[in-house]
């Protein structure tokens, strides 16, 4: 069983991925239920792609912003919430601040990369 845990800010560091930034607060094998992030889309140079393995949620933290959810731009603001069942190719562009939440645990190794 893993024990109760309390995860402060300072102890956390963003990750840059081109024009996403990336701060991971649950990743872990002791963990692998699920993880969880803090993603902000600085750009739009962002690769629509698809998780093979992980459902995701992403609730907007922050910003405002479009989605590309198989192909169809969506908008998306403060407060929305988007799912995305694993096999379901997406995107998100610039402006969102996201909380992600996905189950099984995250994989970047296991995403593929299907369009612009």
């Amino acid at each position: 069983m893993t024990p109760p845990r309390i995860i402060r800010k300072k102890d956390l560091k963003a990750s840059s991925y081109g024009d996403t930034k990336v701060t991971t607060i649950v990743n872990k094998k002791t963990w692998p239920y699920f993880s969880l992030a803090k993603v902000r889309k600085t750009g739009n140079k962002i690769k629509e792609g698809l998780d093979k393995e992980s459902n995701t949620a992403y609730y907007v933290l922050e910003g405002e912003g479009d989605c590309v959810i198989n192909g169809k731009k969506h908008h998306l603001k403060k407060g929305d919430c988007v799912l995305y069942p694993k096999g379901v190719s997406y995107k998100h562009l610039k402006g969102l601040t996201l909380l992600a939440i996905s189950s099984p645990r995250f994989n970047r190794k296991k995403r593929k990369y299907v369009g612009k």
